[in-house]
This record gives structure tokens, sequence and C-alpha cells, in this order.
């Protein structure tokens, strides 16, 4: 029987090594990552598409702040998709300035259904670049100088740095918004220095290249990984904007942030089941990004890495005698270390630091939570039903 155990401890010790060991192996391969230079005096034409049902609350700010960029205006566009909208959405886009599309479709509703039917409405080789902008979003004013940065934008896809807007409103969100800066301002960037395609979210950008010749291309409740695992396995580059920042709003409570995890949870699971043997038997990716994919749709949440690593060395060292038990429960221990690296960089980083580091204080909470959540979600897995998560009027 303590073999058994053992075995399966040894195992889950396995899976938990692979986000450190993908981490090392980049930081191994390190190269330098040039953009290729644009034509002399040649500005990226951006069209920036942001869904939105039933947003009145968000899409006037939003809109804003995409049409304050610091960009030349013949360069960009903003389209808004209300979509199946039975609020003041669509008018209060238009009033703000938006080029406003409203979509009725009740039979088929959701965000990438709208993201395709709107990219039928548009004429896309106007355009060098898709961005796709979340509702409740806000971008920095050097948004879009910085997605031109990575230059010839028409046959990649790329990703800015996806922050907390509400960073510093409570405890939750600092501990939300420390995970963002972990993700986008510490790994993101030591993934791109390897060469290795980073995953998309909120902000994504595809070229039109891409669009043109093959549309619009998941309709899964987590298009973004979706795509990732789309791109990836084709051998696209998917660039990190490292200079580019997009805002958005933080869950104010528990009870509001778990429609949205269980959501990525389920979504990442299922494209794995429908992703994974592509990965494997894919001739256009290399071993360490096909271990790297594997990392980020399955293994990808700090907290629960922390949860399991602190569960396997508790059980090794209860039911495992001697020397065998200890060893399982140092070598899972030791697993969090690239994890403790990479918080301990991006504190060493943040505005708030000391105030950020006394909302560690609720992490066993905020752990317990996401722990629930994710059982809640294993259980409920083939519900795959769009739900949208609350909104919040801005403060």
């Amino acid at each position: 029987m303590q073999l058994i155990v053992g075995g399966l401890l040894l195992t889950v010790v396995v899976l938990l090594w692979l986000p450190p060991l993908s981490e090392l192996l980049c930081f191994f391969t390190r190269k330098r990552v040039e953009s290729r230079p644009s034509r002399k005096g040649e500005v990226s034409r951006l069209l920036f598409v942001v869904p939105a049902h039933n947003e009145e609350l968000m899409i006037g700010r939003c809109v804003r702040s995409l049409l304050d960029m610091v960009y030349p205006v013949h360069s960009r566009q903003v389209v808004v998709v209300a979509d199946n909208c039975n609020d003041a959405t669509a008018r209060i886009a238009a009033e703000h300035g938006a080029l406003t599309l409203q979509r009725f479709d009740p039979d088929c509703p959701g965000k990438p259904r709208a993201i395709a039917w709107a990219l039928t409405q548009i004429d896309l080789r106007d355009w060098d670049a898709c961005v796709i902008v979340d509702a409740d979003s806000i971008v920095a004013p050097g948004f879009a100088i910085a997605l031109g940065q990575l230059a010839p934008l028409n046959d990649i896809v790329f990703q800015p740095n996806n922050l907390v807007l509400n960073e510093f409103e409570s405890w939750l969100t600092r501990l939300g918004g420390l995970l963002g800066r972990c993700r986008f301002e510490v790994t993101f960037p030591l993934k791109q220095s390897a060469g290795l395609n980073c995953p998309i979210a909120n902000g994504m950008g595809i070229g039109t290249n891409l669009l043109l010749r093959d549309g619009w291309r998941s309709q899964s409740i987590t298009e973004d990984s979706e795509l990732y695992a789309i791109y990836t396995e084709a051998g696209v580059p998917i660039r990190h904007a490292k200079a580019a920042n997009i805002y958005s709003q933080e869950s104010r409570s528990l009870s509001e942030g778990a429609t949205q995890r269980r959501r990525w949870l389920a979504g990442r699971i299922r494209v794995i089941g429908d992703w994974g043997g592509r990965i494997i038997r894919s001739p256009r990716m290399s071993w360490h990004q096909k271990l790297d994919m594997f990392v980020e749709l399955g293994l990808a949440s700090p907290v629960l890495h922390l949860m399991l690593a602190l569960a396997v060395a508790v059980t090794a060292f209860l039911s495992l005698p001697g020397a065998m038990g200890a060893w399982i429960a140092l070598i899972a221990v030791a697993s969090l270390s690239g994890l403790a690296v990479t918080t301990i960089v991006a504190i060493a980083r943040h505005p708030q630091p000391w105030r950020t580091l006394f909302s560690f204080v609720m992490l066993p909470a905020y752990a317990a939570w996401r722990v629930v959540v994710a059982l809640g979600t294993l259980i409920t897995l083939r519900d795959l039903t769009w739900r949208r998560t609350t909104r919040t009027a801005p403060a």
C-alpha cells in the first residue's frame, strides 16, 4: 500500500516540477528577440474590436481610453460590437465616438460568435492587426504605440500586459494584481526571451493576414486559450508586447470571481482534450514549446500549485516511513521555488510592496476558495454554458 501511495505522490511531484522546469529552460536558453523593422515612416494600422453584452456601466470608459491614445487618428479605428444587448451599451458607445455594430441573434450568443460576426462586417484589408479589448478594460495612453513596436504585425499574434485596474482596492484585488504582475512582468518576458509563444488573453492582437486567410477560428467559452493552442500548433509566432499595458477590473468579491475562474479552468481543460494529441504530434513545435504549452493550459494557477504541493508534502510526511516520505515532501515543497522567485521579483518592482505583502494574511482563505472553485468546476465540467461575469460600477 505504501508503494502505491508513494508512486502516486511521485507522479504528482513530477507534474508539480513541470512549471519550474520550463522556466529554468527559458532562463538557460535566453536569446534576444527583435522585431523586424517596418518601412520608414510607416505606422501600423490598428483595428480595435470591443465585444460587449449589456456593458453600459463600463463601455464609455473603455471607448474613451481607446480614443484618447497617443496615436494617429487615421491609423486606428474603435468598433464596439453590441451583442444581444437590452440596455444602453450601443447608444453610449456611439456617443463616445466608437463605430457601433449591433448584433441580435439570441440563439447564438457569446463573445466568440460576436467577434466572428463583426469581422465579416469590416474590410480587414484596411488594417494590419485586429486587437480584441474587453469592455470592462481601459488602455494606457501609449498602448497602440507599444503594440506598433512589434511591427510588422500582419502575420503574428501578440499579447500586451494584462494588469489589474482596481489593484489597490482590497486584499483580494491586491492578490489578483500581484499574480498579474508576476505573469506579465516576469514570466512572459522570460518566455519571450527563450523564443516561446506567450499565452493570450484580454488585449490580444491578431494579424489581419491570418484572419483573411483563416477567419476567426474559435467558438469556445475560453477563446483565448483555444486560439493560443491553434496558432502555436500551426507555428504562428505569439509575441509579448512588453511595453503595452491594458487594465481590467478585478472581481471585488469571491462570489463575483467564481464564475470567471470556473469558465477559465473548464475552457483550458477542454482545450487540452481537443488539442493535446495534435500538440504532441505537431512537427512545428519544439519539445520545450510543447512542455510549456501543457504547463500553461493545465498547470498555470500558482495558488492551486501551492495548495497541491503542500498537500503532497503533508501526505508524504504522514503516510510514508522514514527517508522516503521526507524526500518526497522536500521535493514537493521545492517545486514552489520558481513561484517564490517570481513573486520576490514582482514584489521588488511593486509600487506598494509592503501593503501588498500584508494581503498575504488572507492567502489561506483565498487558496481555500480557489480549491473549492476548482473542485466545483471538475464536477460540472460538461456544462459549457457561457456565463457573464458580474460587473460593478467603476469607482
